[in-house]
């Protein structure tokens, strides 16, 4: 699904974490695959209510571009400032 603020991915149950980063490549490739903005689940006036905004060239630029730099998993630790930086942010 997608919407003016982004690519989503619902889930169900708690999937591997690599087996959705793998789920979010394939989506991307799917994206990459469409041919015409027609063949767009929903892209109409009754199901979106941006529908005439959609860009199918943007979003594939998006998703060509997700695809180059690979989608990894991060772990919060990995993310996590150092100590002295939330202190100098005083958080």
């Amino acid at each position: 699904m997608g919407c003016r603020t982004g690519f989503y991915m619902s889930l169900i149950g708690t999937p591997d974490e690599q087996r959705v980063a793998d789920a979010w490549k394939a989506a991307m490739a799917d994206v990459l695959k469409v041919q015409d903005q027609n063949q767009i689940p929903e892209l109409n006036v009754y199901q979106c209510g941006t529908y005439q905004m959609h860009s199918l060239s943007e979003a594939q630029d998006i998703a060509r571009h997700i695809l180059e730099c690979d989608v990894r998993v991060n772990s919060n630790k990995e993310l996590a400032l150092p100590k002295e930086k939330l202190q100098e942010l005083h958080i």
